[in-house]
C-alpha cells in the first residue's frame, strides 16, 4: 500500500533499506534478476565487513548453555566498572588481571597467544566499563583479536577462528516487493451448459 507522496513501493517498509533498494532498483516485471543479484552481493560484502570489524562475538554462541553464559557475560561486561594500570605488562598477565578482578572465565586461544608473542600492553583506565577495557586491551594486543563464548567461557581468539562459526542467511522476499502479475483469461461459467 502506497501513501501519498511516498516514493517507497509496496512491501519496502517491511524490509527496511534493503527492501526499498530492491523495490526501487528492479522495475516491476523485470525478467533478469541482475539488479537484485548485485544488491544481494553488495549486502553480503557489507555484512561480512561489519561482522569482521565487530570485536564482540558473544551473540554468536551456538549451544543453549553458551547462549546463557553469553547473556551473563554481556550483563557483566556492560554493568561492571574496572580500573586498570598496565605499564609494559604482558598481554596474558592483563587477561589474568581482568579474570581475577571480575571473576569472569577468560581463556586465550593458542593461535592468539602465538600471534601475540611477547607483546606488552601500556593502558591506564579509571572506572570504565569492563567491555571498554577488554576491547581496548584486544585492540592494543592485535587488531585480529576478537572475543566470544565457547564451551561456557569467554574465549579470546583470532578473527579467523571465530569467523567460521558465523553464517549469513538470505531469504527470498521478491513476493513482498514485486506485484503479482494479473493475466487476463477467458470467462468461465455455466451459461453455455444451461442454454442447451
Amino acid at each position: 500500500m502506497r501513501r501519498r507522496g511516498s516514493a517507497r513501493p509496496r512491501g519496502a517498509a517491511l524490509l527496511g533499506p534493503l527492501g526499498a533498494a530492491l523495490a526501487l532498483a528492479a522495475p516491476a516485471g523485470a525478467q533478469d534478476g541482475d539488479v537484485a543479484r548485485r544488491l544481494l552481493e553488495r549486502l553480503r560484502d557489507q555484512t561480512a565487513q561489519a561482522a569482521e570489524a565487530k570485536l564482540d562475538r558473544t551473540g554468536d554462541a551456538e549451544t543453549p548453555a553458551d547462549r546463557e553464559v553469553a547473556r551473563e557475560a554481556r550483563a557483566l561486561l556492560d554493568g561492571r566498572k574496572v580500573t586498570v594500570n598496565f605499564v609494559d605488562t604482558p598481554f596474558v598477565e592483563c587477561v589474568d588481571f581482568l579474570r581475577d578482578v571480575t571473576g569472569l572465565n577468560l581463556v586465550v586461544s593458542k593461535a592468539a597467544l602465538e600471534a601475540l608473542g611477547e607483546r606488552t600492553i601500556r593502558l591506564r583506565l579509571r572506572e570504565v566499563r569492563l567491555r571498554a577495557a577488554l576491547e581496548l586491551l584486544l585492540q592494543l594486543g592485535d587488531e585480529r583479536l576478537r572475543y566470544g563464548v565457547r564451551h561456557g567461557v569467554l574465549w579470546i581468539g583470532l578473527a579467523d577462528e571465530l569467523r567460521a562459526r558465523m553464517k549469513l542467511v538470505l531469504y527470498d522476499v521478491s513476493d513482498l516487493v514485486a506485484p503479482r502479475p494479473d493475466f487476463p483469461g477467458p470467462t468461465v461459467g455455466l451459461d453455455g451448459v444451461i442454454r442447451r
